[in-house]
């Protein structure tokens, strides 16, 4: 690895330590918030061995890093089955678990053998896994709620951009680049990861991130240029210009990971006992949107009332109810919302219309249910 390689592969690895330390507080709560934990833990393990292995060449390293790179594709899998809360077929299973177990028995019995084939084979292998999570993603989008459905498609996105950025760490295939892409790809993953962390997990942020980076890679390009140095320089100095930038965006991005962790029970417990101090607590309480019973006086009294026997509404299947089901996720759909809370029963039912993000969902969901009940005790 060459003196950049290290210094991208240093920054890519401090952007994935940012990233896991910041979706620690949501993680204790399981969830697609723990999946993305494993995920970022074993990117950070890939990262580490392949920069202790520009400094040390061991064959012990060599193994490990391509144990973890064989898992690396079955971790992600779970990531996308527990965000669309469905199981993949049995055969994308089946191919992810056999082929991490295969490159395993490879990596620690076989060292010697990691060269041509069997790069080209755990290649080939990776990306069949990644074409089978996007299949099953997009398969099942329609079945959760929008502001999952964003989720889904801005890891989508960062799979679609970090495929040939990773295409470029297997040297047979392309053996006369500068520095491999294969940190890049990590830290538009962990962008990605950092959105998903709060409410804006859109494809268009994630561009408009990635946008971002390229912009401060050109401009230090552009200042090597200005001060006189070397034209061969400048591909090195635009990549490290659009590394740091990324960590910067990272370390600002997660510096609030505290509070978000806090949750929204916290607050609740601090404010007064009533509908108003309860609602103003928490910004996504008082910036979501309420929904009167006027304003859903197109639905069937008899299916409205269902839904208002119920404390928090989400897109989650009732399987008393297809018709219910299909009701729920056209009303979040219609206000953009992740959640609808309860605010008053029938006969004249309100709601509250929130837009939560997709990496703690089933905690919100808990958590607005207990906001649900106090509000129903509220004066």
């Amino acid at each position: 690895m060459t003196a950049i390689g290290a210094l991208l592969t240093a920054i890519g690895l401090a952007a994935a330590l940012v990233a896991r330390v910041g979706v620690a507080p949501a993680a204790r709560g399981g969830g697609v918030a723990a999946h993305l934990a494993r995920l970022l833990t074993m990117i950070v393990l890939l990262l580490a061995l392949r920069l202790a292995g520009s400094a040390l060449s061991s064959p012990v390293l060599v193994a490990a890093k391509m144990l973890v790179a064989a898992w690396l594709p079955f971790v992600t899998l779970r990531l996308a089955e527990e965000m669309v809360r469905r199981h993949a077929p049995r055969l994308v299973k089946l191919l992810a678990l056999s082929g991490a177990g295969a490159f395993s028995l490879l990596a620690i019995i076989f060292q010697l053998v990691w060269a041509g084939p069997a790069l080209i084979a755990l290649a080939l292998f990776q990306a069949a896994v990644v074409v089978a999570i996007l299949t099953h993603l997009w398969a099942q989008r329609g079945s959760i709620s929008l502001a999952e459905r964003h989720a889904v498609d801005m890891l989508a996105l960062a799979f679609a951009l970090a495929l040939p950025l990773l295409a470029t760490d297997f040297a047979f295939a392309f053996p006369d680049l500068p520095f491999r892409g294969g940190s890049f790809a990590a830290i538009v993953f962990v962008l990605a990861c950092s959105r998903l962390a709060g409410v804006a997990s859109r494809p268009l942020g994630l561009l408009g991130d990635v946008l971002l980076v390229a912009g401060a890679g050109v401009l230090a390009a552009l200042a090597a240029y200005f001060a006189g140095a070397p034209a061969a320089l400048y591909p090195a100095l635009a990549a490290t210009g659009g590394a740091a930038a990324a960590l910067v965006l990272l370390i600002e991005r997660f510096a609030d990971t505290p509070v978000r962790g806090e949750g929204i029970l916290a607050p609740i417990a601090r404010a007064a006992p009533d509908e108003a101090a309860i609602l103003a607590a928490h910004p996504l309480l008082a910036n979501a949107v309420t929904v009167t019973a006027e304003a859903l006086s197109d639905l069937p009294a008899d299916l409205l009332a269902a839904l208002a026997a119920k404390p928090v509404v989400t897109a989650a299947r009732d399987p008393m109810s297809e018709t219910l089901t299909g009701a729920a996720r056209e009303l979040l759909a219609r206000y953009g919302a992740s959640h609808l809370l309860r605010l008053s029963p029938a006969p004249s039912p309100r709601f509250l219309a929130i837009s939560g993000g997709a990496l703690d969902e089933a905690r919100l969901t808990r958590e607005l249910t207990i906001v649900a009940r106090l509000l129903e005790r509220a004066p």
